[in-house]
């Protein structure tokens, strides 16, 4: 723990539009944080006078209206050339508290006996806030993972995009976070998604603003970090991974186990992935993709610091252990650092409430950690994340062009780019669009050719790029028979008058089996029954 002299400015905003109320600085009693490259969390006490003045804050804090709160630091002993950028906060507030009311009944101010009041904010960085509390199920068809986030991101996200595969269109991009879906929100959605792509989330907490990319920024000037600031300088070498990784095609069509290897793994020693890939084109990209994930990582900083540091220090920032009081004999010396996380908590430390009441600055015990890496670092902090749950289960009504409308025709679908058969499905909640699914026989043996016919309505699983028919949940009309007869029935062709039907039924508990044409007006029936063999061709329109 360490004091230093602090100026803080702080202003909460209702988000929905009204004045900004300031709090100046040393009305600020006690705060602590946590701020990461990919977001942060905030909660900070602080008083309000009502000796001299009204209490602006009182009416909107009570309301259930959603705020937005700014915090910014920076140390009160700074060096005026070049002026260190504050660390700066802004978010939107999940919890509000008054700790404490300060009341004097027994004096003149009886119109407003209230002295004081001491108030408590929590905030956190907005798609925290937001998107944690977002829980959709939607389906978008041939469209982008931009898309995805564009529709979703909501009023108060600003998102920037370098990333080429957000701009990659996907015959299916199901969202899968609605409710009973097992506690995954769009937040924790977002984070898997980019996690299993190797996207990188960055949150710029200056401008309030994320960044989706396929690498990490180092640039910018490094600034030379006082060694009079630092109380401890650890470097800490994280485990590296012994293992290679296999990926493993189980199609049987074309069986495939290609291994990703890297210089530090142990013979014998790997993780195995196992999907089934029909499109070779797909197992090559996941195969990519898992090389480019097989990181082997570098060495870290951990600092601890005596004072608050008297130049631009947030997550980003580029800092070299260089120049000053640093020996040029230590592992760290001449090296620069990107800052990943910074986690501080500080009080006031003069205990009074009213000490230093609204100056900008005061004095507080503090204590300040913070994470850097090398520039060369490739892996990937992120927040903590729960895995959405696959398939989105949904009612969806089989597609053919064939025939009349009536016709319960059934057509395959040729993809352009596999040439591999396909149904489409129309998905009536989802505003009746339409995804493709594999042109397979499903639950039934190969031997059995029955296509799904148009309008049957049949459970579609929605996956993340794909859909596939999970069961059939209605029967054909006319397949089905009377409970009396205890009879089964196949149905073949376009309808009702242009079909064939093979049924077995118990007349008089006796088997029946009957194969029954039709063609229009002409009929052709053969009946099997106990004792005798019908055959049967008739034109109704003769009769």
């Amino acid at each position: 723990m360490f004091t230093d002299a602090l100026e803080i400015s702080m202003t909460l905003t209702p988000a929905r539009g009204g004045d900004a109320i300031k709090i100046p600085g040393a009305n600020v009693r006690a705060f602590r944080f946590e701020v990461h490259s990919h977001g942060f969390t905030c909660e900070a006490d602080f008083v309000v006078s009502l000796e001299k003045e009204t209490d602006r804050l009182f009416d909107t804090f009570i309301k259930k209206d959603l705020l937005a709160a700014e915090l910014k630091i920076t140390s009160h002993w700074k060096p005026a050339n070049p002026e260190p950028d504050p660390l700066t906060l802004h978010g939107l507030v999940t919890s509000k508290s008054i700790l404490r009311e300060a009341t004097a009944e027994n004096v003149h101010l009886k119109s407003n006996p209230v002295l004081y009041r001491y108030y408590r904010v929590a905030f956190s960085d907005p798609a925290q806030v937001v998107w944690r509390q977002h829980h959709p199920y939607d389906l978008l068809v041939g469209k982008t993972f931009k898309d995805v986030l564009e529709a979703h991101k909501g009023d108060k996200i600003t998102l920037k995009y370098d990333w080429d595969p957000l701009t990659k269109t996907f015959a299916v991009i199901t969202v899968p976070v609605g409710m009973d879906a097992g506690g995954a929100s769009f937040y924790d959605f977002v984070m898997w998604y980019l996690f299993h792509h190797k996207g990188i989330w960055t949150y710029d907490s200056m401008q309030n603003e994320y960044t989706i990319s396929g690498s990490k920024d180092s640039q910018g000037a490094a600034q030379q970090l006082d060694q009079l600031d630092i109380e401890e300088c650890r470097a800490d070498f994280p485990e590296t991974v012994r293992f290679n990784v296999n990926v493993l095609n189980g199609c049987s069509e074309d069986p495939k186990r290609q291994e990703a290897q890297q210089d530090q793994a142990i013979t014998g020693v790997h993780q195995d992935y196992l999907e089934r890939y029909p499109i070779a084109a797909d197992f090559q990209d996941r195969q990519s993709l898992e090389t480019e994930r097989l990181l082997v990582r570098e060495h870290e900083l951990h600092l601890v610091f005596r004072r608050f540091p008297r130049i631009t220090y947030r997550p980003g920032s580029l800092a070299q252990i260089k120049g000053g009081l640093w020996s040029d004999k230590i592992f760290q010396h001449g090296k620069t650092y990107r800052v990943r996380s910074v986690v501080m908590d500080g009080r006031a430390t003069d205990p009074e409430v009213m000490s230093d009441h609204n100056l900008s600055f005061t004095r507080y015990d503090l204590n300040m950690e913070s994470q850097l890496e090398t520039p060369e670092e490739k892996w990937i902090p992120r927040p903590s994340f729960q895995p959405p749950r696959y398939p989105v289960l949904v009612e969806g009504k089989i597609v053919s062009e064939q025939g009349e409308e009536a016709a319960e025709t059934y057509q395959i679908y040729q993809d352009a780019d596999t040439s591999r058969d396909q149904y489409k499905v129309t998905i009536p909640l989802f505003d009746n669009q339409q995804v493709v699914v594999p042109f397979e026989p499903n639950l039934l043996a190969g031997h059995f050719y029955f296509p799904a016919y148009k309008n049957a309505r049949v459970l579609v699983g929605l996956y993340l790029h794909r859909a596939a028919i999970e069961r059939f949940l209605d029967w054909r009309p006319e397949a089905r028979l009377p409970a009396d007869t205890q009879g089964n029935q196949i149905i073949m062709g376009k309808t009702s008058t242009s079909s064939t039907a093979l049924s077995h039924t118990y007349v008089d508990e006796k088997p029946v089996f009957k194969v029954h044409r039709t063609s229009d007006k002409d009929t052709e029936i053969i009946t099997l029954s106990e004792g005798c063999l019908v055959l049967q061709t008739k034109d109704e329109e003769s009769q």
